[in-house]
């Protein structure tokens, strides 16, 4: 028998940034932002409550999180104790993989799937490596940060166990991926996210201030139906929709959590008229401003 069995030849870099684990007190919060790495986030102790868009997610131990490159998001630890993480984000020249990680906005994988997927198996080579370090390395006890040195090949068994890692997200993600995309559609450019990051900076601030979208695509130089059409693709609704999100969200703050009537209310948020803003509230919500407040509030 004369045969030779062999695998495709492969060229591939894997980038890692910002690979930690963190440990953050009660009230501790990462600002709302993105970037062009794609990102893992476990939870390991505690709770952490993710922002992503007009999607929240609540991670509890053992819980993992993938995020897509360009997605805007925030972290902030809600409750009155610690939460500890692990946190990777990351890059790859592989075209099909890249092609998979777009494949959604964000996957999900709760603690029970996980573990059945060996993921506690290979954070725990990468919190050894982490132990090993830190015992060699010395302690500055006024410092927040540490970072430690790796030789070559402890270097190679952190890039294995993480790309184990990603593996496993990758194929779980059509199980738990949210905001995937149609099969035709293309992943949206550097430009594109960023663009609509900034479209989306100004709409918040229509909230409670006057303006218009046609001002926020001419200060961004691009044309109202460029705008639109841009913030869409990354979003998923066109931005005067999103704006009316926004406001009916804050209308539904301040009418539980204060004591303002529908009039202030309605002034705040930029509606013509009381009678404007109870029509547009029951569009979104089913039911008037007054019916929506508490009863011992109304």
């Amino acid at each position: 028998m004369n045969l030779d069995v062999v695998f495709p030849n492969i060229t591939s870099t894997l980038q890692i940034t910002g690979c930690h684990f963190g440990f953050k007190p009660s009230g501790w919060s990462y600002p709302k932002h993105h970037h062009h790495l794609y990102e893992v986030f476990h939870c390991r102790e505690g709770e952490v409550c993710v922002s992503l868009g007009r999607d929240a997610l609540v991670l509890r131990p053992g819980d993992w999180l993938l995020l897509r490159a360009g997605v805007r998001h925030a972290i902030d630890n809600r409750t009155n104790g610690e939460v500890a993480f692990f946190n990777i984000h990351f890059d790859l020249d592989d075209h099909d993989l890249r092609k998979r990680l777009g494949g959604a906005d964000y996957t999900v994988i709760p603690s029970p799937d996980a573990a059945a997927a060996d993921l506690p198996a290979y954070l725990a080579e990468i919190e050894a490596l982490m132990s090993e370090q830190l015992r060699r390395s010395p302690v500055d006890p006024a410092g927040t940060e540490r970072r430690l040195p790796l030789a070559s090949g402890q270097r190679i068994v952190l890039q294995a166990y993480i790309l184990l890692i990603v593996n496993e997200m990758i194929r779980r993600q059509g199980e738990s991926g949210r905001g995937a995309r149609s099969e035709g559609a293309k992943d949206p450019t550097f430009y594109e996210a960023d663009m609509a990051h900034r479209i989306e900076e100004r709409l918040e601030r229509l909230v409670s201030s006057d303006g218009s979208i046609s001002q926020i695509a001419e200060a961004l130089n691009v044309s109202r139906s460029q705008c639109t059409k841009i913030f869409t693709k990354i979003y998923g609704i066109p931005p005067r929709q999103y704006v009316t999100q926004l406001k009916l969200s804050k209308a539904k703050e301040l009418l539980v959590g204060t004591n303002r009537t529908v009039e202030d209310i309605a002034n705040e948020l930029g509606f013509h008229s009381a009678s404007h803003f109870s029509r547009q509230f029951r569009r979104g919500t089913g039911m008037s401003p007054n019916q929506f407040r508490p009863r011992h509030m109304t």
